[in-house]
Formats: C-alpha cells, sequence, structure tokens
C-alpha cells in the first residue's frame, strides 16, 4: 500500500477557498511547492466542490489571461496527473 499525503491551502483566519486568494507573486514559491507534491503523486483524489474550484487551474485556454505564465508549470502537472473524484452529483468529470 503507498502513501496518502494530505494537502490543502489555508489563510491564517481560516479561509480555504483559492479563488478568494489571488495568484500574486509572492506565492511564487508555494505553487513550486505544490507542484513539487503533484509530481510526487500516482494520483489525485477529489471531492466535488474542491474538483470544481481545481478544475480552472488546469482548464485553460491558450489565449486565458486569467492566470499570470508562472502559473503553467503548476497547471501543466495537475492537467497531467490522474484524478479521482468522489461525487454522488456530478454526472462526469
Amino acid at each position: 500500500m503507498g502513501l496518502l499525503r494530505y494537502s490543502i491551502n489555508i489563510t491564517l483566519d481560516g479561509c480555504c477557498d483559492h479563488s478568494a486568494v489571488p495568484a500574486a507573486e509572492e506565492l511564487q514559491g508555494l505553487h513550486r511547492h505544490h507542484t513539487a507534491n503533484l509530481e510526487r503523486a500516482d494520483a489525485l483524489l477529489f471531492g466535488r466542490v474542491t474538483y470544481e474550484l481545481m478544475e480552472s487551474a488546469w482548464r485553460l485556454s491558450p489565449s486565458s489571461a486569467e492566470n499570470p505564465e508562472w502559473t503553467d508549470p503548476f497547471a501543466r502537472t495537475i492537467d497531467a496527473a490522474k484524478k479521482y473524484v468522489v461525487s454522488s452529483t456530478l454526472p462526469s468529470v
């Protein structure tokens, strides 16, 4: 049996919604850290809400200016990862 790693972003005031925190340049180190963690994972496990929040991180169009260029390695890494979604409400992912 392999290792199970749990990772969550949470602010000091208890906010864990990544969409409430802009992709600021001072967070580049955090993105590199999470990219390295994702590269070591065999698969990612999401609930519906987290999947829907994170989906925008890897479903970027080439013309999208929503995220700065330095977030591209994270987006490519999470896009390439095998994902499992636990949900009774999503018909497909």
